[in-house]
């Protein structure tokens, strides 16, 4: 039907800007780390922009509402994952390129896969094994001897993928309930990671950043959580105008941002070895769906 296909060009473009945004978000996490602003602060600022962005969004439309949870206790593990996974994965950003971080960040699909299987006591399938033995398969690719890849910032971002894993179950089991307003799971990633980091504050050293950072540095500072609010706003978006399923071979451009992102803003251009491997390991969470599709 032609709106049908309208509906899904309008996914992809949504999707598209959505990657390049969230991909925006991680080069300016690399930014601010090279600027000398703590993670902490980088993680702090980009909660808490989050949460004054969907609030001037959502709170309009359903007031006080808003801030009722139907399950706090799931929200409140949700954004404590998220916040974990953002300090991970900035932490990670200090130490490796762009574009081989996304890519090794790729594996969370994968591991919710064999997680999953492994919890619910599922047999993994013909597919699911394949594609977990191609992610690693690329994941050593990746990390081989001679990459010149600090090993700090690759156990940092597979430790990122992995918590990453259990929010998307958490938001999997949330989006189940089908009580949850996408607003209000929103404004709660936003609020919780907001509290957190804010607690932390007395416990993040060296504030002479605060005095030295450039004008740049503040407005990207600025900028971490209205990006990471509309990327996420749209990529939700993106996924109530089209299945998941056809949209899944999009993701693929998170890699191609990555990659230009890494070559414009820090000169890193991966080796040919390298990209192969990040192929490799884009290519297996679309092999868990073929799976899926039987």
């Amino acid at each position: 039907m032609p709106t049908q296909q309208h509906q899904y060009r309008r996914a992809v473009i949504l999707m598209t800007f959505a990657l390049l945004i969230l991909i925006c978000l991680d080069a300016s996490g690399k930014y601010l780390g090279q600027q000398g602003v703590p993670v902490a602060a980088s993680t702090w600022a980009r909660y808490t922009g989050h949460f004054v962005v969907v609030l001037l969004i959502f709170l309009p439309k359903h007031g006080p509402g808003l801030f009722r949870a139907q399950r706090p206790v799931l929200q409140w593990a949700r954004g404590v994952l998220m916040v974990i996974v953002t300090l991970l994965y900035f932490g990670a950003l200090k130490f490796l390129p762009l574009a081989e971080a996304t890519a090794l960040f790729f594996l969370t699909p994968i591991i919710t896969t064999a997680l999953a299987s492994w919890l619910l006591h599922e047999r993994p399938g013909r597919w699911t094994l394949i594609a977990i033995s191609l992610g690693f398969i690329g994941v050593l690719i990746v990390i081989r001897p001679g990459s010149n890849l600090m090993l700090i910032g690759v156990l940092l971002v597979i430790a990122a993928a992995f918590c990453n894993a259990g929010y998307q179950t958490l938001t999997r089991a949330s989006s189940r309930a089908g009580t949850e307003r996408v607003g209000t799971q929103l404004l709660y990633a936003g609020l919780i990671g907001m509290i957190v980091m804010t607690l932390s504050m007395p416990f993040w050293g060296d504030w002479s950043w605060v005095a030295t950072a450039s004008m740049t540095t503040r407005a990207v500072f600025l900028l971490v959580g209205v990006l990471g609010a509309m990327g996420h706003l749209l990529l939700i978006r993106a996924f109530t105008l089209a299945p998941a399923s056809t949209l899944a071979p999009w993701m693929y451009l998170q890699l191609l941002w990555s990659v230009a992102l890494g070559w414009l803003v820090f000169s890193q251009v991966p080796d040919t070895t390298t990209l192969v491997g990040m192929l490799l390991i884009g290519l297996a969470p679309q092999l868990t769906r073929l799976e899926k599709k039987r």
